[in-house]
């Protein structure tokens, strides 16, 4: 895992999301971490970020939505939706819509961290310069 990687995790979970946020600040990253998408999109306001974990359920509006207002903002962001439910149909509608991944929870840290990798360094290669 890269340290200069910045990443934005968005799930209603607060425990969860506090168990991520100390897991990947341990490996380096630069994480900011948001509960509902109105903290998200502010988030993502105030600096770049190079991936974002984003539950597929959010409070007033749907993981998938927001995954699009956050690319029509950052288009380099690479987003990886986690959800409880993932039928190859409803994978395959994220990932056409603009996912760089899609995750079922309960996923391993393992597993998301190999999915941060791969999205940080697909960020990095879509960089301009």
């Amino acid at each position: 895992m890269e340290p200069g990687c910045s990443l934005l995790l968005v799930d209603d979970d607060e425990e969860f999301l506090e168990i991520l946020d100390r897991r990947f600040k341990r490996r380096g990253l630069f994480v900011a971490s948001a509960i509902d998408p109105q903290s998200a999109m502010e988030a993502a306001s105030q600096g770049a970020f190079h991936v974002a974990v984003v539950d597929r359920s959010l409070p007033g509006q749907d993981g998938v939505e927001l995954m699009l207002r956050l690319l029509d903002r950052h288009p380099q962001l690479r987003v990886i939706l986690l959800s409880g439910h993932g039928d190859e149909e409803t994978i395959a509608h994220a990932r056409g819509r603009g996912a760089f991944d899609y995750l079922v929870k309960p996923c391993s840290f393992a597993d998301l961290e190999a999915a941060v990798t791969r999205a940080y360094d697909a960020s990095r290669a879509a960089a301009p310069g």
